[in-house]
């Protein structure tokens, strides 16, 4: 399994989505780029909140709009892991789980998002993993967001479906 062919799976809450991938980068570099607030803003979303465990985590909202995702701590052993509740708006709370691990030529990280009912995600996290990937190398992301989450959907609409 890799950010490009991750494990789906059926799960009684849902699907569970399954990540894993090595990254050429220490473990301490990695576990900031996915725990700093200003460093997930430069591959992942602006968030506001206290990533500590107990702490709580929102993406940050436009102008008058809610925000789509919130979440709390639940647990965390750095630099090698944590645990989140995920939860998108109109959608039950679901558990993501990261995992980090020091490996000859980098880290791997394995994520685990548990739960989720919406197809969308498997598009989603690929294109935040691969934006990361570019992040970690000190590149900027080769593509628009939404124009690679586009791209990317119609082969998790299938792989999805198939279960």
């Amino acid at each position: 399994m890799s950010i490009t062919s991750p494990v789906i799976e059926k799960h009684p809450s849902g699907f569970r989505l399954v990540y894993e991938d090595v990254y050429a980068t220490d473990i301490a570099d990695l576990w900031q780029a996915i725990t700093t607030i200003d460093r997930l803003a430069r591959w992942m979303v602006d968030l506001t909140g206290d990533l500590r465990v107990g702490g709580t985590w929102a993406v940050v909202a436009k102008e008058g709009e809610p925000s789509w995702a919130t979440g709390t701590i639940t647990t965390c052993d750095a630099p090698r892991s944590f645990t989140s509740t995920w939860h998108a708006i109109e959608e039950e709370p679901t558990d993501l789980v990261v995992a980090l691990d020091e490996v000859e030529n980098g880290t791997r990280m394995r994520l685990v998002h548990t739960g989720i009912r919406s197809i969308f995600y498997g598009a989603g996290w690929q294109t935040y993993l691969e934006r990361l990937a570019a992040h970690l190398a000190g590149e900027e992301a080769p593509f628009d967001w939404d124009t690679r989450f586009a791209e990317l959907s119609p082969e998790y609409k299938a792989r999805f479906g198939a279960l």
